[in-house]
């Protein structure tokens, strides 16, 4: 592998990795904006994290109708890979 090889190989993975992240902020920006529009949650921001397109819900959840609707929120959003439920009921 030359040298010119390499330093391509290098700046694509940091293009794909740039493109990665920008991909999980949308995601993360689209949940976040369609929660704030929902009355049925008080959901917060700091409980939605998005790597690599999987979204990750931690948190407590007040009802089991409110977790099948976060779930399914989240789900419905383009560009998810999967859901990683990390929630606690608390009902």
């Amino acid at each position: 592998m030359s040298q010119s090889n390499l330093i391509q190989a290098i700046a694509s993975a940091q293009d794909h990795a740039i493109n990665s992240i920008d991909a999980d902020r949308t995601i993360r920006d689209e949940i976040l904006d369609r929660l704030a529009h929902q009355d049925w949650t008080g959901f917060g921001s700091r409980n939605v994290i998005v790597t690599d397109g999987v979204v990750h819900l931690w948190g407590l959840v007040g009802s089991q109708e409110e977790h099948k609707a976060l779930l399914a929120l989240a789900e419905g959003i383009p560009g998810v890979v999967r859901v990683s439920d990390e929630t606690i009921p608390a009902y």
